[in-house]
């Protein structure tokens, strides 16, 4: 793949700072339109199409502690091979820039040089040069974002530089997934409260019609049945709900 020259002419004879331009603004429409997996993925194309240095990307979440890490999204089945023997032996510019969260540009002599447990175990993939750039949410390291080409040019600095131009779209997508799943644990948290909660409302109702009492002193009932029988405030309220709702008398 030919690299952009000098002039800042991409491959496709536009302008190259027409084609990141036009590329954010493709994948900033995607950002409310399409499902985050789907987005990292055509992130990853987009920066594929539009750096002409590039022939493959990827991205890996490194997970919390005690999990594997694991590959969200690439352009070719290469890259899991490559990552998948990356954090095999611990070794290789994606796990440096994981290590020391910062931007890793490497061609095939300093690969053999730094890592060569990892470049001996790539050696049939046929990639000569990589890129790798840190992720992060909140300025917490959540993943790593990987260049790949078959052109032993080892990437140049413009290449780090468009590649940190498009990080936070990547980012946001990242973070997207992120919260998307903390939404449906918060979500579901409240809504399991919120059931308990109609339950504790019921019980106390119950308790101030049968006792013609008020509702402190009907929820100082709950309360003091919690402590005899050891049990949650929530289980004592549908305890009193199914007793009283069959007439049993409490």
């Amino acid at each position: 793949m030919d690299t952009a020259g000098a002039s800042g002419i991409s491959s496709s004879g536009q302008p190259l700072a027409d084609n990141i331009f036009e590329s954010l603004d493709r994948f900033s429409a995607l950002v409310c339109a399409d499902s985050p997996e789907r987005l990292i993925q055509t992130f990853c194309q987009q920066l594929v199409a539009t750096i002409a240095s590039v022939d493959m990307a990827g991205v890996v979440i490194v997970p919390e502690r005690g999990t594997k890490p694991e590959t969200v999204a690439c352009t070719d089945a290469r890259v899991f091979d490559i990552e998948l023997e990356q954090y095999r032996v611990n070794e290789g510019p994606g796990v440096e820039s994981a290590r020391t969260t910062q931007p890793v540009r490497a061609g095939s002599d300093s690969v053999v040089r730094k890592w060569p447990d990892f470049a001996q175990r790539v050696a049939e993939v046929g990639v000569a040069s990589y890129l790798s750039a840190p992720l992060f949410i909140d300025d917490v390291h959540v993943g790593v974002l990987s260049l790949y080409s078959v052109v032993d040019h080892g990437f140049a600095e413009i290449d780090e530089v468009l590649l940190q131009v498009f990080i936070a779209a990547v980012e946001g997508a990242v973070w997207k997934v992120r919260r998307g799943e903390e939404w449906k644990t918060e979500i579901a948290g409240l809504r399991a409260a919120m059931k308990s909660r109609g339950h504790i409302e019921q019980a106390k109702g119950m308790l101030m019609v049968m006792h013609a009492i008020t509702e402190d002193q009907a929820f100082e009932m709950l309360a003091a049945q919690s402590q005899r029988q050891n049990i949650r405030l929530t289980a004592v309220a549908a305890e009193i709900i199914r007793a009283l709702s069959g007439q049993v008398e409490i």
